[in-house]
This record gives structure tokens, sequence and C-alpha cells, in this order.
């Protein structure tokens, strides 16, 4: 009998794209948008978002918001967003964008689909910041031409140490520095009732330390946003110190700390007479928390700007700001700072140095746009990138 024969059958090879998001992607966005972030995303939501995203633009008001999606068979395997922004280099504000939300689906990540992503906003865009933390991104990044300047700089201090002695779990943190015999003493302190008495103890070296190292400022501190025109007025004054930094002017305050995230921040002004000389914006801490911190509350400093030579303001600002943290109710205010005009007067606040965690990485094309060469150069705070969660 004669063999039988068999057919191939042919594989079927998808069609892919790599686009700049429209209105037409919403439904794909919305399935992936489920999968990744909120089973509560639907197409409606999203143009709805992005639409009033782009009424918003903080640089080019009515301008679409740019995001990026991998698209196979009409099915978005990965996505990046952008913010708007411009950057200071020291002489001049120069049109850029934030990479925000960079997500690839969890069975196609280490494949071609992240770089393809980006290679194509890349391409579209120009001079890119980002803030990162997880390595694969990073090494993605730093790969495509992205300067990777370090770690910015955590800083904590503590508002109510004993409820932060009698919660904080030292296991549950996995903090590398800290050896097996101080958790054991640590753990027998706190179930013994030590750790309350030291954190009362704690309370009063904190009120004598700040008491000592001064914060008193003639500039008349007042919790509220200012106005547009007045924080125009202080960032073209500050802004003449620094080396480089996003932009910090009243369209920017207002769209990213503004009425429109209803009470999640509380901005601080000072002012000398009539004269803004200084902004601080406090978020206010999550109400779950993170589970390793047993209920503790950490309220976040996530923007702050003064004239660099002002420490008198900047102290002021430091000092309203753990009182509204305090009003909060939280136990811990966290301060990411990058600029020493910030970081060298956070000890006299004691606040303490923590391992950073949050890189920020550049693209500039050619050195096109002679950005800073060094972190330190920088005036970077938590809320850039909306990076202030925590």
């Amino acid at each position: 009998m004669p063999e039988a024969q068999t057919t191939a059958i042919p594989q079927h090879k998808p069609r892919i794209e790599v686009v700049r998001v429209a209105s037409e992607h919403a439904e794909a966005l919305a399935d992936f948008f489920q999968i990744i972030w909120s089973d509560k995303a639907s197409a409606a939501s999203i143009r709805a978002a992005r639409a009033a995203a782009a009424a918003a633009n903080p640089v080019e008001p009515g301008t679409d918001i740019p995001a990026f999606a991998y698209l196979s068979d009409g099915k978005v395997l990965g996505y990046i967003s952008t913010i708007p922004t411009r950057l200071w280099n020291g002489v001049t504000e120069h049109a850029g964008h934030w990479f925000i939300g960079f997500m690839v689906l969890p069975e196609f990540r280490g494949g071609p689909v992240g770089y393809a992503v980006l290679k194509e906003a890349m391409r579209q865009l120009g001079l890119i910041a980002s803030m990162a933390v997880a390595l694969p991104p990073r090494r993605l990044f730093k790969a495509l031409g992205f300067t990777d300047y370090g770690a910015i700089a955590n800083y904590l201090t503590l508002i109510r140490p004993a409820r932060v002695f009698r919660a904080l779990d030292l296991e549950a943190l996995s903090i590398s520095s800290v050896p097996g015999w101080a958790v054991r003493v640590f753990r027998f302190a706190q179930r013994s009732g030590l750790a309350a008495a030291a954190g009362l103890l704690g309370n009063g070296a904190l009120i004598v330390w700040r008491t000592a190292a001064g914060g008193r400022t003639k500039a008349l501190l007042r919790e509220g946003m200012p106005t547009g025109p007045e924080m125009d007025g202080l960032w073209n004054r500050a802004r003449s110190a620094l080396a480089g930094a996003p932009v910090r002017d009243g369209a920017y305050l207002v769209w990213r700390y503004g009425a429109s995230h209803g009470e999640k921040y509380v901005p601080i002004a000072a002012r000398d007479a009539t004269e803004l000389s200084g902004i601080a914006i406090v978020r206010r801490p999550r109400d779950e928390g993170d589970p390793r911190l047993r209920g503790i509350k950490v309220a976040t400093l996530s923007d702050i700007l003064f004239v660099p030579d002002r420490r008198d303001v900047a102290l002021g600002l430091l000092a309203a700001a753990e009182r509204v943290a305090r009003s909060m109710g939280a136990d811990a205010l966290l301060c990411t700072a990058s600029h020493p005009a910030i970081a060298s007067l956070l000890p006299r606040r004691a606040y303490l140095k923590l391992p950073g965690n949050v890189h920020f990485l550049v693209r500039d094309p050619k050195d096109e746009h002679a950005m800073p060469r060094t972190l330190a150069d920088w005036w970077l705070t938590r809320g850039d990138a909306n990076s202030d969660e925590v």
C-alpha cells in the first residue's frame, strides 16, 4: 500500500504592531489593564482618562499624552506611558517626557516586547527621563542609551517613635545590614515593653534635637496652594542657582499636586511679606500601609522648592511638613532628595539616611541638550514621575 502522506499545518504568524496609542486601541488596552493594574478598567474609562489628561497637559494644554503599545493580533502585550515635562539644564528649559507605567505581560517578559515598545517611544519622543526601581527595566533603559545617574537617597524622620518601635518588624523588612542578634534583642524589647519606653525617650530626644538645630524662619508658613504667578516667580528665582531640574512652575505644581487630586496632598507655602519664598508638598499616608510595617503609616515629602541659599526657609518648610504629617496621623515622614541644598539640612531635622531604591535615568540623544553630569547637580524629589506612593 502507498505510504500515507502528511500535510504540514502552516504555523500562524501573528500580526505585530508597535503603535502610539489612540482611541481605537482602548478595547485592547482595557484587557491589558485588567490583567496588570485593575479589573475595573474599561474602554470607556480609558478614553475618558486620556481625554482628561490631554485637557490638563501641563506643558501643552489640549495635546494628547503619548503612550505606546506592542500588539500581537490586536492584543496588547506591552505598554508604556509618559508625562510631558520640561527639563532645565542651567541655561534653558527643554521639552521632554517622563517614562511611566512600563509593563509587559508576565509570559512575554525577557523577550522582544519591552525592547520594541521602548524603541518606538524613543523614536518619537527625543529627550526622555525616567525613575526606575527594578533592575530589569534599568538594564533595558541603559542598553537603549539612557544614562543611569544612580539611586536617589531616601531619608526618614520619625513623627511618633513609640508607635514605630512597638510595631516595627525587622525580620519582615529583611534589612541585611542589621545583624541577627540585634533583631532578637529588638524583638525581646518589644515583648517586654522596653521598645515603647525607648520610643517615648526617642520622642523627647527628637524634640530636643530639632529645637537645638533650629528651624526658625522669618517667612510666614501657611497651608494652601499658592497662585500660579507666585510659583512661576519662585521657580524663576530658584532655577538660576540650579544646574538641572524638572521644571517646577505654577502650571506644573497645580497640575501635579492641586485640587484635582482631592485631599491626597497638602501644600505648604512660605512667604516673605508678599513674595513666595518656598513651597513644600506632603502626601498623606496610605490607610493600609505596607504589610511589612505592621500598620506604621508613612507620609511623604513629595516635593520642596526654595532658593538654595535660603536655608532658613528650607528648615521652616521641613518643620512645617513634620507638623502636617503628624496631623495626617503619620508615624514617619519620608523624603527622597538628590540636591545637597536639601540633603545637607535633613540631619538637622533628625532624618536618617537610608539606601536609595529609585534610580534616575535620562536619554539625551547626541547630548543635544547638555544635561548635568552628576546626580547631585539635579534637583529631584520623590514626586517626580509620580514616584511618591510608598
